[in-house]
This record gives structure tokens, C-alpha cells and sequence, in this order.
């Protein structure tokens, strides 16, 4: 038991070097491709060729389900639920485009990684300013119309605990306001190969995940005023089928339970005051 413990941990040591080394050295190649071309073929071929080592890597059993939904003369924004740093190279490598995302705006504060979100067209916000959100929000509109496909996860922030959390409006308000059709998708199990409090020594390999991208809701019938409806629809599809797959998001460690419990006491108590 020791002995599986311990190789555990040097594999997922081992996984974690192996995917910072792999970004640095993408992350040099991309700089001055990204110069000419963020979203030529060949930074969309380091991108595929990035997440797909990832994935296959964390040896993720991947049931992917509903990309022929995807039109390649099409431009979408994919709104997602969110559990692991893992659902970042998953989506990438599974959606048949290629995808920015928006970001918080801490992560460009990470050396060289930063630099490249930036220079890709990748499309910070900051959460805790409105104005500023908004100027955002008004960015991803034009790379929309430039007919980039954007990429949001609309609960701002991983689950620790498995659950879906509360979808924020301003996706709702981009694809209304940029008259795109939205592409729901649904993840379930990334958090327990990577979880937001586990450590560089806690990834579980073989775990199965789901992922699963359902056919685009048009937003040419809605208007800003509507925006929590749009919200309504798209967060019932994605808790549908996150019901049916919910259980490969149960947590069973042990030592994950106890911080996730001490995180939402922590939460509820900052609530409470």
C-alpha cells in the first residue's frame, strides 16, 4: 500500500514537470509565431498538439459526445462548468475550432504563460471591476465578429466540491449582444484527476470523463433584457446532463474532503458576517 502510494506521487510529480517543461517549451516556439499569425494553422497545430499530450498523458478514459454539432463555417461561444485546471487543454483538444478564452486577469501576471495569453488574443477580465469587465466583454465581441470562437466557463471559478455553482450573466450578455449562437457544454470528472486544493502530488491517473457539447442555442430571439432567461436555458441543459454523469464528479479522498469542507466553512462564515 506504501509502495502504490509513493509511486502515485512520483507519477504525478513526474506528470506535472513533464507538463511545465512541455508549456515552457510551446510557450517559446508560440511567441514569435504568435507575432504573424495567433490563429494561423500552425499555432492552431501547437495548440491541438499541447492539449492532446495533456490529455493522453493524465491518462483521462475521455467519453466525448456531441462535436458534430459544431459547423466548421460556424463561430460560437462554448459555455462550460468548470472543475479542474485540466478542463482548460480537454476542451481544446476535443472542440473540433480553434478557441480563446477568457481569463482572469491574474494570469497574465505568470511569466512567459502570461505573455502568450496575451499574445494569442486571449481575453482577460477583471472580476472586480465592472467597467473594466464590461470593456472586456466588448472585446470578445469584435474577435467574435473576426469570427473567433470564444470560450467561457460561466461559473467563474472550479467547483471544489463537485456541484455545479451558479452561472454568471456576463456570457449571456456577450452572446446576446454579439448575436452568436452558444454551444452548452458539460464536464464531468476532471476534478477528481486535478483538483483546485490538491497538490503536484495528488493527480489521479485513469479516472473517466465526460464531456459533452449539445447542439447550439440561437440568441437571434433574445434581447439584453432577456439575458437571465438565455442564462435559465443554458444552465438547465448543462445540470440535465451533468445529472446523469454527476457521480463521476463525487469526491472520495479523503484528504480533499476535509479542505473542501474547511473551504465552505470558511465560505459560509464570510457570508454570514
Amino acid at each position: 500500500m506504501v509502495d502504490k502510494a509513493y509511486h502515485s506521487k512520483i507519477r504525478s510529480f513526474l506528470f506535472i514537470s513533464f507538463g511545465l517543461v512541455l508549456t515552457f517549451i510551446l510557450v517559446l516556439t508560440a511567441i514569435p509565431i504568435s507575432l504573424f499569425a495567433p490563429m494561423g494553422k500552425t499555432m492552431a497545430a501547437i495548440e491541438k498538439f499541447w492539449s492532446g499530450v495533456l490529455v493522453r498523458f493524465s491518462m483521462m478514459r475521455v467519453v466525448a459526445k456531441g462535436m458534430e454539432h459544431i459547423k466548421s463555417d460556424k463561430t460560437y461561444i462554448f459555455i462550460c462548468n468548470h472543475q479542474s485546471a485540466l478542463d482548460i487543454p480537454l476542451m481544446m483538444f476535443y472542440a473540433p475550432k480553434q478557441l480563446r478564452m477568457i481569463f482572469k486577469k491574474e494570469l497574465l501576471y505568470i511569466p512567459f504563460f502570461g505573455l502568450v495569453l496575451w499574445l494569442l488574443k486571449f481575453i482577460p477580465i477583471d472580476r472586480g471591476n465592472r467597467e473594466k469587465a464590461i470593456t472586456s466583454l466588448k472585446k470578445a465581441a469584435k474577435r467574435i465578429h473576426d469570427g473567433i470562437n470564444i470560450v467561457i466557463y460561466a461559473d467563474g471559478t472550479r467547483s471544489v466540491n463537485g456541484e455545479l455553482k451558479p452561472f454568471k450573466k456576463g456570457a449571456f450578455l456577450l452572446a446576446i449582444d454579439a448575436q452568436v449562437d452558444i454551444i452548452p457544454v458539460t464536464i464531468s470528472g476532471t476534478i477528481n484527476v486535478m483538483h483546485k486544493f490538491g497538490g503536484i502530488l495528488d493527480v489521479k491517473f485513469g479516472q473517466e470523463v465526460h464531456i459533452i457539447f449539445d447542439p447550439p442555442i440561437s440568441t437571434s430571439s433574445f434581447v439584453l433584457e432577456q439575458k437571465d432567461e438565455l442564462k435559465t436555458l443554458v444552465n438547465s441543459q448543462i445540470a440535465g446532463n451533468y445529472e446523469v454523469i454527476k457521480h463521476l464528479s463525487k469526491i472520495t479522498d479523503t484528504n480533499l474532503l476535509d479542505k473542501v469542507t474547511r473551504f465552505e466553512q470558511k465560505q459560509h462564515s464570510v457570508t454570514a458576517a
